[in-house]
């Protein structure tokens, strides 16, 4: 669920013992984003955290910059995500939700997912797929408090994700420039990080709803080629969509771990 560390961010390798007999040991590829939103007289209006999920063409660029081609200048660039689909529909007491998109697989059981506004009150709801029943129809692990239609959902990526095709989300282009660079510093203890240069977005819509953040080796927004990768998708991991508004700042903290688990 949100908050939790997905069970596929990481890949598998087999070690053998000195009997002979295979034993598991999994190396787990984390990252962890810290985003801070700033009104335009600097004053912090919120901050939250989201938890990759790495998806299966950034564990190959993994793979093929350490252990075949390599990288010797590497390039990523952070993006923002919001919601993708816009219709879904929601009735107070229900677990069961629908929408005429028909965007569900099978693959989105057990994914966390934000509903805008169906936790009542004005509230997200943040809460997981239970079961696909059809791609039009899924229940929630958390019944809606309130009934509504054209609901804004996100929720968490597919493995199958890649910089053009990703049903669950959709990148936001609601900022001036192109993706800021993540500028990592040292290596170290398996981590490294951008904390002495944050990556910043200087909002430029008004009411634009922020659902998480992405990684991806290209500064084009919302532009796919056969060499742009994106890495992983990570939702927020607390109260659901953030608001910004034209002249907010985003400032985000990425921070790449790598652990044997």
């Amino acid at each position: 669920m949100l908050g939790e560390h997905p069970a596929d961010t990481g890949f598998t390798c087999i070690a053998q013992s000195a009997a002979g007999a295979g034993s598991r040991q999994q190396v787990a590829m984390e990252t962890h984003y810290h985003v801070k939103a700033f009104d335009p007289d600097g004053n912090l209006k919120w901050e939250d955290d989201a938890y990759n999920r790495v998806v299966t063409v950034g564990l190959n660029k993994l793979l093929d910059a350490t252990f075949k081609t390599g990288l010797a200048t590497p390039a990523w660039y952070i993006g923002i995500v919001g919601p993708s689909i816009t219709n879904v529909s929601v009735t107070s007491g229900s677990t069961v939700i629908g929408s005429v998109s028909a965007p569900w697989q099978a693959v989105d059981e057990g994914r966390a997912i934000i509903l805008r506004g169906a936790a009542g009150a004005g509230a997200d709801l943040v809460t997981t797929i239970s079961t696909v029943t059809t791609s039009s129809g899924i229940s929630i692990a958390v019944a809606a408090t309130t009934s509504l239609t054209n609901v804004n959902v996100l929720w968490d990526a597919r493995s199958t994700d890649t910089s053009t095709a990703h049903t669950p989300w959709t990148e936001s282009s609601a900022y001036s420039t192109s993706r800021p660079a993540f500028t990592p510093g040292t290596v170290a203890a398996g981590s490294v990080d951008n904390s002495a240069s944050p990556a910043s977005f200087s909002i430029t819509v008004n009411n634009t709803l922020i659902g998480g953040l992405m990684l991806n080796n290209s500064s084009s927004v919302n532009v796919g080629t056969s060499t742009d990768i994106l890495y992983g998708m990570a939702p927020f991991s607390s109260v659901g969509f953030r608001q910004l508004n034209s002249g907010d700042t985003l400032q985000v903290t990425a921070t790449l771990t790598a652990a044997s688990v």
